[in-house]
């Protein structure tokens, strides 16, 4: 019995610890002349080590061997091009290609993962090739006088193709929940500095990948990333966000002061003497012309009698903004910020994510935050039947 428990403690440890196991990337490239290609293991959002170099052959046949235990994540660079690859332990990955424009060119077999990275890499090539497109024929048309309107006209374009390739990301993560290559396309660039998925409601696809994924691969350093990134956001939701909501419970609501779509500055200070939403909104949120719509029957019932909605949308950009009010047939206030996430409002509201709201009295003074239309709608039931 003591060789048994200790023959299955073993198999336990080993199994937890993992075993190595060889992966083989081979394959050919097209005018690769004399170039080297590089193999990199990725261990975060920036940080790479080089891990293997090798020379192709002169008919541009090469071949790499590792062992590895975990789900890895590389990139293969040669001429300065680099693909992402996620390469699982025991598989034989052939790649081919052109070595002199490797993203657009090469195929991979042997690699699930590999190949769906494949899949969202090329949808987002297709979205900066349209945005590069629009800048270059948009330079054509300096000076015209109508360039405003051909500006925003360009602005509309990039921000539906954004729009199509981020339900893309999500039709791919909606069909393919276990797989790996969903940390690939949560992390994915339209530039430098902006994340595809970047909006504060994001946090949502990140919760789901960290729960999917964080057990079953608790050392892949990716997986730890999505970690952090959730840890990160709930600390500041419950230590800032939090704090500001209950501060502000039952105090006048702060000041707001932005322009409405003909350009004229409303005052939230202007709506004093009725009940009033705040409603922190965004053009590209999810279910946008739904909520609107629910939330545009409790304004018709109750407006006449001192209901009043002011509404702030966080919008980058005015004209989709303004496309949105005539799409969904707006009537209330609406005013904008488009410094979006830096607007100095969503720092004294203490706003996390949107849509987000506060419900306030005739004084002005802040009821309750975040109240659902069910509720809301009975609550001012409520107070109008009190008055009457």
């Amino acid at each position: 019995m003591k060789y048994i428990i200790i023959i299955v403690a073993l198999v336990f440890i080993t199994a937890s610890c993992g075993f190595d196991k060889k992966v083989s990337i081979t394959g050919n490239l097209s005018g690769i002349d004399t170039a080297n290609i590089y193999l990199q293991e990725l261990f975060g959002a920036e940080s790479t080590q080089k891990i293997d170099t090798i020379k192709p052959d002169a008919k541009g046949n090469f071949n790499f061997k590792r062992k590895i235990a975990l789900p890895t994540f590389y990139s293969f660079t040669v001429n300065d091009k680099s693909i992402t690859l996620l390469v699982h332990p025991g598989e034989k990955i052939v790649i081919k290609g052109d070595a002199q424009n490797m993203p657009l060119t090469y195929s991979v077999e042997g690699s699930d993962d590999s190949q769906n990275i494949l899949l969202l890499s090329r949808r987002l090539e297709h979205t900066v090739f349209i945005r590069d497109s629009l800048i270059n024929t948009l330079k054509m048309f300096e000076g015209n006088r109508n360039f405003v309107n051909i500006e925003r006209q360009f602005e509309w374009t990039y921000i539906n193709e954004v729009d199509s390739l981020r339900e893309y990301n999500i039709r791919f993560m909606e069909k393919n929940p276990q797989s790996l290559a969903v940390i690939y396309a949560l992390y994915q660039k339209l530039d430098h500095n902006v994340y595809l998925f970047g909006r504060e409601e994001d946090v949502n696809f990140f919760l789901k990948a960290d729960s999917i994924f964080y057990r079953r691969f608790p050392r892949v350093a990716y997986v730890n990333m999505v970690r952090a990134h959730v840890i990160n956001r709930n600390e500041r939701y419950h230590t800032i966000g939090l704090s500001r909501m209950m501060h502000l419970l039952g105090e006048v609501a702060p000041e707001i002061a932005l322009p409405a779509p003909d350009g004229n500055i409303v005052r939230l200070s202007s709506t004093k003497g009725k009940y009033v939403l705040i409603d922190f909104r965004a053009s590209w949120i999810e279910n946008r012309k739904e909520e609107n719509a629910n939330l545009m029957e409790i304004y018709n019932t109750y407006h006449d009698k001192g209901f009043e909605i002011y509404q702030v949308s966080l919008d980058h950009s005015k004209t989709a903004w303004e496309n949105a009010i005539k799409e969904d047939a707006l009537t209330w206030i609406c005013v904008i910020d488009t410094k979006g996430w830096d607007s100095e409002v969503v720092n004294m509201y203490g706003i996390e994510n949107i849509p987000s709201n506060f419900l306030l009295d005739t004084e002005g003074s802040i009821i309750t935050k975040d109240i659902s239309n069910s509720l809301l709608d009975q609550r001012l039931s409520d107070f109008f039947a009190a008055i009457d």
